[in-house]
């Protein structure tokens, strides 16, 4: 007699992380739909590196997993920038995308939590066959996914410029998501983030919804490479000296 299991299914992680370790973190947990598109399950705030790791490990799953990361991950050179830093700024300039020096020393807390979550099992290579961890940039990723002419920057200036910049963000998310292969459904989590109430919100509550935000869209690159595949998606770097994954359009 033979048994027939359940498919297992998947996880998308989506991190959010902070380059200090003093400072919090957002992470995001994507799943398969029945009918083969999305829905945001849960989103959390992290704060110490435990936190973090455990959210992680709690969160992975047994069905297979992909961790995309807000941050750098692969991080060898002591000084100045990895090439992979100069071809995002020679490809997204003109966006206004930020420029960053990413480097071991003001990239050490990145670098630490990759290098720990690597030991945990995770592949850093976006072909691996395992669990795979991935460094992506969610400004990139607007202007790719949301078709925008510039991102939209979380987590800058005074706190009523950055609750108009969570209003335009979340609605891009759920507006461009909803119309993307695959679909990010509605759900009761993504309805929590739309709806968080901005006017009442203070400075720590606002940090908090940028994050989660942000790590929402991590996970959705997470599951991007995922379903349709690394030909889909832009790579640019290598695996010796780091490397940022973006999706490239909304449809195939």
């Amino acid at each position: 007699m033979t048994t027939s299991s359940k498919p297992r299914t998947p996880r998308y992680l989506g991190l959010d992380l902070a380059w200090a370790p003093r400072n919090s973190s957002g992470g995001a947990v994507i799943e398969p739909t029945e009918d083969g598109n999305l829905k945001l399950v849960s989103t959390a705030s992290l704060r110490a590196h435990e936190d973090i790791l455990t959210w992680i490990a709690r969160n992975r799953g047994r069905g297979g997993c992909v961790l995309a990361v807000n941050a750098p991950i692969i991080v060898e050179n002591t000084g100045g920038r990895r090439p992979c830093d100069k071809m995002i700024d020679d490809y997204f300039a003109a966006q206004h995308v930020d420029e960053y020096q990413v480097n071991t020393v003001n990239a050490s807390h990145p670098r630490t939590i990759g290098r720990a979550l690597m030991r945990m099992g995770f592949d850093p290579n976006p072909m691996g066959e395992g669990d795979r961890l991935i460094e992506t940039y969610n400004q990139a990723t607007q202007i790719m996914l949301f078709e925008a002419e510039r991102p939209v920057r979380l987590k800058v200036g005074p706190v009523g410029a950055r609750k108009d910049a969570v209003a335009r963000f979340r609605e891009l998310l759920f507006d461009k998501l909803g119309d993307a292969t695959p679909v990010l459904h509605d759900s009761d989590a993504l309805e929590e983030l739309v709806e968080a109430d901005l006017p009442s919100s203070n400075g720590s509550r606002v940090g908090q919804l940028e994050e989660r935000l942000e790590a929402t869209l991590c996970a959705y690159t997470a599951a991007y490479l995922d379903t349709r595949g690394p030909e889909s998606c832009a790579f640019l770097g290598d695996l010796n000296s780091g490397y940022v994954l973006l999706p490239t359009t909304r449809h195939p």
